[in-house]
């Protein structure tokens, strides 16, 4: 191998290693935050992924407008450091073959 190839080989696994990271970070623990910071989160960032239980998680967004081409919105409620079911803000849905 040339130095170029192993430089190149250090950086992908560098930003692999990031990458993994940012993601695990990304994840929101629903729980330990109130309903209005959740509903704030959510607005602010337009998307997010939370958990809300042991090895539960979902994206959970604004507006259709996070959704892929094609997908609603449903309405989403989560537990919440105040709240065992609250209104966060919604989460995308694709259609239902079998009802078209």
């Amino acid at each position: 191998m040339n130095k170029f190839t192993v430089a190149l080989s250090a950086l992908a696994v560098t930003l692999v290693a990031s990458g993994a990271q940012a993601s695990a970070d990304a994840r929101v623990d629903s729980q330990k935050m109130s309903t209005s910071a959740l509903q704030e989160l959510i607005q602010d960032r337009g998307a997010v992924i939370l958990t809300t239980g042991e090895d539960l998680f979902d994206r959970y967004v604004a507006s259709k407008s996070e959704c892929l081409i094609g997908e609603s919105t449903e309405r989403a409620y989560v537990p919440t450091a105040d709240s065992s079911s609250a209104f966060v803000g919604y989460t995308c849905v694709s259609p239902d073959p079998l009802n078209d």
